[in-house]
C-alpha cells in the first residue's frame, strides 16, 4: 500500500521525543512530511533531523501539504481545537492524552470527526506497554480464574489510570467514589519539567458492571519521584484462581487449591534480539505450573525500543483505521469513558465524597470551572475552535 502522508503537530518533550522517531521508524507505513509548532527554531529543530518540512502554523501546514493523518501532541487544553480544525479539512487524527479536558470538549472532536467521516484515535499507551499486554495476556488465559478485584497505587493517574482498571476489569464503570487532598509543598519542577507547589492526592473506589471492585491512588509528587521521596508502586489484580501481583503472577491449579497449596510466583521472562544496535524485545513470556503465557512484539521487524513499542502501536492503530476503514483499536469512545471516569472521581472528591453513578448525566461543576478558566486565559468560549487554532498553548 502507499505510505500514508503524517504530520506531527507539537514538537516538544513528547512530540520530538516519543512520537517522531518512531513515524521515522515506521517508513513502510508512514511518508513523515512535516513538522509543526508554535515555535519556529523548535519546528526547524525536528524537522532538520528528520528531514521534512517545518510549519508555525496549522494553516499553513493544510494548505501546503497533502495529509492523511495529523499527530497532535500539544497541551490537552487545545486538543478539541486542533481536532476539530483538521476533521473540518477532511485530515484523519491521533491526538495526545487526554482525549480534552471536559467532556463537552470530548463529544465536539467526536462528532465533528464523524460528520467530516475522519478518523479519530487517542494515543492511550499505558495499556499498550508490552508488560500490560503480558498481563492483559494472562487474564484472558484464565490463569487466575475471573478478575475480582484491582489495586493499582501510586501508578499513572488520570485518565491513564481509568483506561488500565477498566480495560483489566473488562467491563464498563457503573459508579465511583473519591477523596481528593491537597497540601503544599516547596516549589518543585518534576522530572517532565513540570512546576508545582502543591501535592494533589486523589483516592478512588469504582464499581463496574461485572462486579468487579478497583482501588485507585495518585499523587503528583510521589508519581513525579520529587521531594527526595521513595517511590512506592504497588499494582495488583486478584481473580478467583490466583492473582498478578506487581509482575509476579501466582497461580495454582484448581485441583491443587484444594489441597492446600501454595503458589510459586513465576516472572515474565524477556526474549531479546539485537537490530542497529538496538536491543529488541522479540517477545515475553510467563511459565506457570500448567500453561505458558506469550506475547509477541508485533513491531520486532523494526528497530524500536521496549519502551516505543507502545507508541508505535498507537499509530499504526490509526493507520489501519485509515487504509481499512475501520475504527482505531481504542478510539474516541473509549478515550472519552476513561476521561469521564476521572472526571467523576474528581467531581466526587471535591464535593462530598459522594458515590456519582456512571454514566455522567450532565456537565460537572469541575468541567464547568474549567470552562470559565478557559474563557479567562484565553479571552475566548472554549468552542470558538476556529480563533484557538491561531492561539499559543503553553505548557505548564
Amino acid at each position: 500500500m502507499d505510505r500514508l502522508n503524517i504530520a506531527l503537530v507539537g514538537a516538544g518533550r513528547r512530540g520530538a521525543g516519543a512520537h517522531a522517531p518512531v513515524l521515522a521508524a515506521l517508513d513502510d507505513v508512514f511518508n513523515f512530511v512535516a513538522v509543526c509548532d508554535a515555535t519556529e527554531e523548535r519546528a526547524q529543530e525536528v524537522a532538520a533531523r528528520y528531514g521534512c518540512r517545518a510549519y508555525t502554523s496549522a494553516r499553513d501546514l493544510v494548505e501546503n501539504e497533502r495529509l492523511d493523518i495529523a499527530d497532535v501532541v500539544v497541551p490537552g487544553v487545545s486538543h478539541h481545537a486542533l481536532s476539530c480544525f483538521f476533521s473540518n479539512r477532511g485530515i484523519h487524527q491521533i491526538v495526545e492524552t487526554p482525549i480534552a479536558v471536559t467532556l463537552p470538549l470530548a463529544d465536539l472532536m467526536i462528532e465533528t470527526a464523524q460528520q467530516n467521516r475522519v478518523k479519530l484515535e487517542v494515543a492511550e499507551n499505558y495499556h499498550r506497554q508490552p508488560l500490560l499486554r503480558l498481563r492483559q495476556a494472562v487474564i484472558d488465559s484464565g490463569a487466575i480464574g475471573t478478575v475480582s478485584r484491582i489495586y493499582r497505587i501510586f501508578e499513572e493517574g488520570g485518565d491513564h489510570g481509568m483506561s488500565v482498571l477498566r480495560i483489566w476489569a473488562g467491563a464498563n464503570p457503573t459508579a465511583i467514589m473519591g477523596i481528593s487532598h491537597t497540601s503544599p509543598v516547596v516549589p518543585i519542577i518534576d522530572r517532565m519539567l513540570r512546576h508545582h507547589e502543591s501535592e494533589s492526592l486523589s483516592i478512588g473506589i469504582i464499581e463496574f458492571a461485572n462486579g468487579v471492585t478497583a482501588f485507585s491512588a495518585y499523587s503528583n509528587v510521589i508519581h513525579a519521584r520529587s521531594l527526595g521521596r521513595g517511590v512506592i508502586r504497588f499494582s495488583q489484580i486478584d481473580g478467583t484462581h490466583g492473582a498478578i501481583v506487581g509482575e509476579e503472577v501466582h497461580a495454582v491449579p484448581s485441583a491443587d487449591l484444594l489441597t492446600g497449596a501454595q503458589s510459586t510466583p513465576a516472572l515474565p521472562q524477556r526474549i531479546t534480539s539485537e537490530r542497529n544496535g538496538v536491543e529488541i524485545l522479540e517477545r515475553l513470556e510467563v511459565a506457570l505450573p500448567d500453561r505458558s503465557v506469550i506475547w509477541e512484539n508485533p513491531f520486532r521487524q523494526y528497530a524500536l525500543t521496549e519502551g516505543q513499542v507502545q507508541v508505535a502501536d498507537e499509530l499504526l492503530s490509526i493507520a489501519t483505521a485509515v487504509r481499512e476503514d475501520t475504527e482505531p483499536a481504542y478510539g474516541a469512545r473509549a478515550a472519552r469513558l476513561d476521561q469521564e471516569m476521572d472526571i467523576a472521581m474528581r467531581e466526587s472528591g471535591g464535593s462530598d465524597r459522594t458515590t456519582i453513578p456512571l454514566p455522567l448525566q450532565q456537565t460537572t461543576h469541575c468541567e464547568e470551572l474549567i470552562h470559565e478558566s478557559f474563557l479567562d486565559r484565553f479571552g475566548c468560549a472554549p468552542t470558538d475552535v476556529e480563533k484557538l487554532v491561531d492561539t499559543f498553548f503553553p505548557r505548564h
